[in-house]
């Protein structure tokens, strides 16, 4: 959860968190909440795997460990209105991304391709708190079908 937590000398933090299973969509109406990933990328940093990038946590992403350009196919499992994309790139965010909506997982067309604006520098003074960020977020509308 969002805020600044304080942290004493040697002491102990505990920072609450949520199970996206037990809860509400943190961005409100995201379809791809805990829907299955496939990447193009199967090299990631440890622990940053395809699956985080649709986990709603802010604790966890999906980061692929070569620069090489990569995509990743949520499936939504049947076929929805789609209104537009938000991405929370954390730390580490794309130069650019393109959104291709389609009907199964092997034929897409693309509705959206942007370069990313970087919306949380980085900040040396902020360094020292314990406090979860949101990062780098992306908000992007198009109107299409798919799944």
């Amino acid at each position: 959860m969002g805020g600044t937590y304080p942290l004493a000398v040697n002491g102990t933090l505990i920072i609450p968190t949520r199970r996206p299973d037990l809860n509400a969509t943190v961005v409100a109406g995201n379809l791809a909440q805990c829907k299955p990933v496939i990447s193009s990328n199967t090299t990631t940093f440890p622990g940053q795997y395809p699956v985080a990038a649709v986990d709603s946590s802010n604790g966890t992403a999906w980061q692929p460990s070569l620069p090489a350009a990569s995509f990743m196919v949520v499936d939504l499992e049947e076929q929805l209105s789609l209104s537009g994309v938000h991405i929370n790139w954390g730390d580490t965010p794309a130069r650019s991304f393109e959104v291709g909506v389609g009907n199964d997982s092997t034929t897409f067309t693309s509705v959206l391709s942007m370069d990313v604006q970087i919306s949380a520098p980085y900040n040396a003074t902020l360094l020292a708190e314990v406090e979860l960020l949101l990062g780098n977020i992306t908000n992007a509308q198009f109107n299409a079908t798919g799944r």
